[in-house]
């Protein structure tokens, strides 16, 4: 603007940034209405700035999806918390592999509450079986950041192991990703 250089324009965007993550990982929690409140940055200008930050968001996947092996939990992890960093609500994920634990595809379950989410076994098995899933695997956030299981997650995925045995539909792992941490079911000895 004729007042301030575009340095001091993206300190202001920078200020904007709420809750937990400050700075560049707190844009993502922006609104087009939260961008145009800075003078100088109108409908248009908002509406780039939130193009650029999805397209960091896909790029930063893109490339961690080429090292996804759904047979070690941390590069599972890095993969999906690229997807729900900066969630607001519990949202649990669905994916299925083939025979040779590659990925066919993934579906969001459900999304749910600051602390909860809801997941029906039916639903599962339903999606597993139109995709021809060999193996499934369930990745869930902590808004909170803390990625340690609650005694509700630990009771849902022991039942659901408990299902996915009697269907011949191996749970391969549960996932528990927080603020750049995670919990992998299998590893903590959780999911046998």
């Amino acid at each position: 603007t004729r007042t301030m250089d575009a340095l001091q324009l993206a300190k202001q965007v920078l200020a904007l940034s709420k809750g937990r993550e400050k700075g560049l990982l707190g844009l993502q929690h922006l609104s087009v209405g939260d961008l145009c409140k800075v003078n100088g940055i109108g409908q248009v200008k908002a509406v780039k700035i939130k193009c650029l930050i999805e397209l960091s968001r896909r790029l930063a996947m893109a490339d961690t999806r080429e090292r996804l092996q759904f047979t070690k939990p941390e590069t599972v992890a890095d993969y999906y918390m690229e997807r729900l960093r900066g969630k607001e609500t519990e949202e649990v994920i669905l994916v299925m592999t083939d025979n040779k634990n590659r990925l066919i595809c993934d579906r969001t379950l459900s999304k749910g509450t600051v602390n909860c989410s809801l997941v029906s076994p039916r639903e599962i098995f339903l999606m597993a079986m139109e995709y021809h899933a060999v193996h499934i695997l369930l990745i869930h956030n902590h808004p909170s950041g803390d990625a340690s299981p609650s005694r509700q997650d630990i009771e849902i995925t022991k039942h659901l192991a408990q299902l996915c045995g009697m269907m011949q539909l191996p749970l391969t792992d549960h996932i528990i990703v927080g603020d750049n941490c995670y919990v992998s079911f299998r590893e903590s000895g959780l999911l046998k």
